[in-house]
């Protein structure tokens, strides 16, 4: 389900931690500050650090210190950093602290990390579970360094305990629906994987600020396959109704975006499909056929007996007349009912083989 699910360490980054460690002993043992001239783990970098000039090789003056290289080169960039007397430093010379190396335990269901080394603790919530291994390491340690922590992670280890929460994607990637302007985040989908290139659309649900909602429901009306979703363009299956839902704490606005044929009551005699979604409940399966049996009713110009639900059910999947939608999010599951296939022959088949009977 995840992208990893073994302990993951970091040899490189392990190494590096020591070898800072001792580099900044020695520069405090000497009364300096070790800086580097790039970014670089938690180091203060010379390039985020104010009216620095330039004074030939490895010298650099400011109006609060000095920058000298470092006698023994501990690593390409070093530098010492001297502060002048009563000097106002930049906040990022300030506090210097002692980092230490740590692991983190990444609970995936929870979304949670936690880190424990000597007397300190730190947990990060909402962490993106759907990232590799080493992207989710990198991403711990920028936000580490961001916030002073005082620690650098060079090992995480997955645990998956039970969380109360319930996730729309247990795994952590949440799609994406794009076209040229903008993106929204999406809740929930319906499509008809019927083209490499392109798929047909039945149900989206998306969070983003209004303008973007706005956006990428004209997209979609208009019909030119203008949006894109997990890198493939989609196309709505025709008419689309949109239904919206403020969402205040966020600042966000809910859409839920469904095509005309997937709504019950709406059918039309012009269309050449139909569809059934689920979206909440145990017994998917189960729900999905009595909703195609009400669909089937609801369009063909014969009666079609509930006893027949879960036998028509099965033939017509088996001929591909009832085609399965890809889902996710808030949608359970679906499929598309192929109008245009003759309902009528398959049913009288049936019924002359006794595998349906009135």
């Amino acid at each position: 389900m995840f992208a990893w699910t073994e302990p993951y360490e970091d040899e490189y980054i392990k190494e590096r931690i020591e070898e800072l460690r001792t580099a900044q002993k020695e520069a405090t043992a000497n009364g300096k500050i070790l800086v580097s001239s790039y970014e670089q783990f938690w180091l203060p970098a010379l390039n985020d650090l104010p009216d620095v000039e330039f004074q030939g090789r490895d010298r650099y003056t400011a109006p609060y210190g000095k920058f000298e290289s470092v006698p023994n080169v501990p690593f390409h960039g070093a530098l010492w950093f001297a502060p002048l007397p009563g000097a106002d430093l930049p906040p990022v010379l300030k506090n210097i602290k002692e980092w230490l190396p740590a692991s983190a335990v990444v609970d995936m269901n929870a979304r949670t990390v936690r880190i424990q080394v000597e007397e300190i603790e730190i947990t990060f919530t909402a962490i993106n579970v759907g990232l590799n291994a080493h992207e989710l390491l990198r991403d711990i340690n920028q936000e580490l360094v961001r916030v002073n922590a005082g620690v650098y992670v060079y090992r995480i280890e997955p645990v998956e305990d039970v969380s109360p929460v319930q996730h729309l994607y247990p795994e952590g990637r949440i799609p994406a629906l794009t076209n040229a302007h903008t993106r929204a985040d999406v809740t929930g989908f319906a499509v008809l994987q019927d083209r490499p290139y392109q798929h047909t659309l039945v149900y989206v649900g998306i969070a983003a600020h209004k303008t973007s909602v706005e956006s990428l429901w004209a997209s979609l009306i208009r019909g030119k396959g203008s949006c894109s979703m997990r890198g493939t363009s989609v196309l709505a299956d025709g008419e689309v109704k949109m239904l919206t839902q403020p969402l205040p704490e966020f600042n966000v606005l809910h859409a839920g975006i469904i095509c005309r044929k997937a709504l019950p009551g709406k059918w039309e005699a012009k269309d050449d499909a139909a569809y059934a979604l689920v979206f909440e409940g145990v017994d998917v399966e189960a729900q999905l056929q009595a909703l195609t049996l009400k669909r089937l009713q609801e369009t063909l110009a014969f009666p079609i007996p509930d006893a027949w639900a879960k036998t028509l059910w099965e033939y017509a999947l088996d001929v591909e007349y009832i085609q399965r939608l890809v889902t996710g999010g808030d949608c359970c599951g679906g499929v598309r009912l192929d109008l245009s296939k003759p309902w009528q022959d398959l049913v009288q088949n049936l019924l002359e083989q006794e595998v349906l009977k009135i």
